[in-house]
């Protein structure tokens, strides 16, 4: 080790001095710590040595922003431990900004371990810098994250002493970015410098008679922005000795085919799609051939076609195709190289179709199988994506046609496989043809290709396959139970963070959504019954909008999408979470309002819930809901039930209004689902009206009766005859409340006015109800008012409206009949 207070280095007193010094770096960041240490420089210029190092050479955000080598970043770290917090927070502000800029950047720092040695750091860190490394560890481990990584992540997450240790909760903003990837686990990463590209071997022939298609995802990752209009990078370039054969090159954000036929003369088709930088594209160029009409060439991007055009591609020749690369052109020169990543490359030996393409796209940026077997990708594929119609129809939206060709599975797209080079079959440079073995060979000797220079195939771990060494999903669980507990902080930090809930519950559902594994994890241990169990154990303060959102996007997500688990979870989330009035009834009244007013309203708008919901069980849970949680009155005094939801603060009464409401619209149009109401379904709302005793209580209950009698008499009827619902009516009849006997008298009308005579008949006379009727109206002692009297006269003419009239009601129309002529015998009396 040199000695940094001999000369040279004593000498040094400048920091543009370190960055000229002829030695390793990590002998220029010592001399650095020295400097910084003796107070001879200023943040800016340690700023700028340490980015100059950095990027070997002088910063730029957008000329030069590559990491060089991945061990200054370690040396980097070194330094920073010597650094004010405040010259920290400068460092880490500009790294973040170039990790964000290229995945060479956030490849270098996976390389040496970065969110391990940070994860170390960040209980020491001040506020500042703290907020700074949770945001970079978010950058991290949204691309890779090692298993060692996230058993860290999650131990730096453990209550020590009864409390959340320092920064700790600040994690959960990582995990909540951990599922946003976009891109492959594995991926052939091309540094854009001279000579790096993937060189094939020679191929004998080259496979036109069916036409071919180049099809693969790609990222382009330039070096800098301002050579981008200059610079011609080659996707792939297929040519002989001779010059001639087909290539792709992007000139600016196009791309450009070219077939050139002889040297230096061809066709060329720019395709009408502009490419963004930094963004993962799935390409398909399909060269189809016409012996005897115009050949054409089609391109489609994200499984949608971009651009076509007919052109005499097909290039004559009996020379050997051995001028082949992909990510470069046989000069290997620094303008005409890719920079960039792909994921897995194949080239098909016939014109592919638009449908096969689409259903290839469904497959992700992350398949690198062969079409073998339809269980070798992790994607749930709708079986018609699996097996899709052939015919001339023009895009994605058509998959859910009738089916009846295999397109994916059949056996034909995997042995038209003529190469295919994968990330994960590699051997140091060596890069493992891995098309099925009986596939026709068009290579002359060897199909294995070479990587040159510093191309590279580079695997990142993403957090499911991480989360799924280490136990599942439930390893989240116990981070419930730690929300209520104080965190290990200065007086002078901020309070804790009210959205821990929220961003826990965010990732646990950003999980589900994207993985099927987490979601069998979900269903193997009852995830949502240990979570539905811990928020109660919290404050119901962790219950806010955001929480409730996650729920609600995880349902939305839930009823669309095809794979085999969702039902099953979707009924454990309703029955759990959504459908579990004691985890709601505490949470602010806005919550709960807009909990239940999506299952009023947009949940039962998609027809694929019904079979989730559709039984008898949801409907007498609501019920039970309304009956012991939300209700106006405490029921205790007079109906003699024991309510619930008493344990902490509870709606406002016109809050209580409101959410009844929105129950009462959600349990209407659950009955109504299908054929019509169930017996045991008009059961529980009969028992509810005759077991509760408060007026209040019971009002809104029973104009929702009204209304489905009304607007569904053909299934209402027969099932309030066979569950004795005239006697509930009676039980009515006999409320103090006017309002009630009123709502009453509607029921009994619109039952008698749907009903046949011999149903009439058999429901009335034998116990002579009519008599009856009149008796429980004269108990009251009101008299026969105006909205009793214009009831009795709907129920005597079958006339009946669901508005109770307070005025005379209209003149009898010439058609009018007495329907129950009883009723008026009964009472005898004339209006008042």
């Amino acid at each position: 080790m040199a000695d940094l207070k001999s000369p040279p280095f004593s000498d040094i007193k400048r920091p543009e001095e370190v960055v000229r010094m002829t030695t390793n770096d990590s002998l220029k960041f010592a001399v650095l710590i020295g400097l910084i240490e003796v107070g001879q420089v200023t943040n800016r210029e340690v700023v700028n040595t340490v980015l100059h190092l950095l990027v070997g050479g002088e910063f730029d955000m957008e000329l030069n922003f590559v990491i060089q080598d991945a061990q200054n970043i370690q040396h980097m770290l070194e330094l920073l431990d010597h650094c004010p917090p405040s010259l920290q927070a400068e460092i880490w502000s500009v790294f973040i900004a170039i990790l964000r800029k290229s995945v060479r950047n956030l490849q270098a720092c996976t390389d040496v371990g970065l969110i391990h040695h940070v994860l170390q750091r960040l209980p020491r860190a001040e506020t500042v810098v703290a907020d700074l490394l949770i945001e970079m560890l978010g950058v991290l481990a949204s691309y890779s994250v090692t298993v060692k990584e996230l058993k860290q992540l999650f131990s730096a997450m453990k209550a020590v002493n009864g409390k959340w240790p320092r920064h700790s909760a600040k994690l959960l903003n990582v995990l909540r970015q951990m599922p946003h990837r976009n891109g492959p686990d594995v991926f052939f990463s091309f540094p854009g410098r001279k000579g790096s590209a993937v060189v094939l071997p020679p191929l004998a022939r080259w496979p036109y008679e069916n036409g071919f298609t180049f099809t693969t995802w790609f990222r382009l990752d330039p070096i800098n922005s301002v050579n981008i209009e200059r610079e011609k990078p080659y996707l792939y370039c297929f040519k002989t000795s001779k010059g001639v054969g087909y290539t792709a090159h992007f000139v600016g954000n196009c791309l450009v085919l070219t077939s050139m036929k002889v040297r230096g003369k061809g066709f060329q088709h720019c395709v009408k799609y502009e490419f963004q930088p930094r963004r993962w594209y799935a390409i398909a160029v399909v060269y189809i051939y016409n012996r005897w009409t115009k050949s054409e060439i089609k391109c489609l991007v994200n499984g949608q076609l971009a651009s076509s055009t007919e052109m005499a591609w097909f290039v004559s020749t009996n020379d050997p195709f051995d001028k082949c690369y992909i990510g470069a052109t046989a000069e290997l020169d620094e303008e005409r190289v890719f920079c960039g990543q792909m994921a897995a490359i194949y080239l098909f030996g016939e014109a592919l179709t638009t449908h096969q393409i689409c259903a290839m796209h469904r497959l992700g940026p992350g398949y690198k199988s062969q079409f073998r077997f339809d269980n070798e990708c992790n994607i749930s594929l709708p079986e018609n994506h699996k097996r899709m119609l052939v015919d001339e129809l023009s895009t994605c939206h058509t998959w859910f046609t009738a089916i009846t060709a295999e397109v994916l599975y059949d056996g034909k797209l995997s042995s038209a496989i003529v190469f295919m080079y994968n990330p994960v079959a590699t051997d140091g440079q060596l890069c493992l043809q891995s098309a099925p073995k009986g596939n026709v060979s068009y290579f002359v000797h060897t199909p294995h290709a070479l990587m040159l220079q510093e191309v590279k195939a580079v695997v990142t771990h993403s957090i499911h396959s991480a989360l799924n060494s280490i136990g599942g999903v439930q390893v989240l669980f116990p981070l419930f139970a730690q929300l209520d507990l104080p965190h290990d902080a200065p007086a002078t930090d901020p309070k804790r963070d009210p959205m821990l809930c929220s961003k826990l519950l965010g990732f646990v559902c950003s999980l589900v959504e994207s993985c099927s594994t987490v979601q069998q994890h979900m269903l193997q241990c009852r995830g949502f019954l240990v979570i539905s169990h811990m928020l109660q154990r919290c404050s119901r303060d962790h219950l806010t909008p955001d929480t409730l959102a996650s729920f609600l996007h995880l349902t939305k997500h839930l009823v669309t999408c095809c794979s085999p688990n969702s039902d099953l979870l979707l009924k454990q989330l309703l029955d759990h979470i959504l459908f579990n009035p004691a985890l709601w009834i505490h949470t602010p009244a806005a919550v709960q309002a807009r909990l239940y007013c999506y299952l009023a309203t947009d949940f039962l708008a998609d027809a694929h819930i019904y079979g989730s919901v559709r039984r008898v069980s949801t409907v007498l849970q609501t019920v039970h809901t309304l009956k012991f949680y939300y209700w106006v009155v405490n029921p205790r005094a007079k109906s003699g039930i024991t309510p619930k939801g008493l344990e902490g603060p509870r709606p406002a009464h016109k809050d209580i209004l409101t959410i009844r409401a929105y129950i009462l619209l959600f349990l209407k149009q659950l009955i109504m689902i299908g054929n019509g109401v169930k017996e045991d379904e008009l059961q529980s709302i009969l028992n509810y009206l005759t077991t509760m005793h408060e007026d209040e209580n019971l009002h809104d209950v029973l104009q929702m009766l009204i209304s489905l009698m009304s607007e569904h008499p053909s299934s209402m009827v027969p099932a309030f005859d066979a569950k004795g619902g005239v006697r509930t009516i009676f039980k009515l009849l006999s409320s103090e409340s006017q309002l009630i006997r009123l709502q009453a008298l509607k029921l009994l009308g619109f039952f008698l006015s749907r009903s046949t005579h011999k149903r009439k008949y058999d429901v009335m006379s034998p116990h002579n109800l009519y008599t009856l009727l009149a008796t429980r109206l004269g108990a009251s002692g009101e008299g026969l008012a105006l909205p009793v009297y214009n009831a009795l006269y709907e129920l005597l003419t079958e006339h009946v409206g669901q508005q109770i009239l307070y005025t005379s009601h209209p003149e009898p129309q010439p058609h009018f009949r007495l329907e129950n002529p009883r009723v008026a015998n009964s009472h005898g009396v004339h209006p008042p």
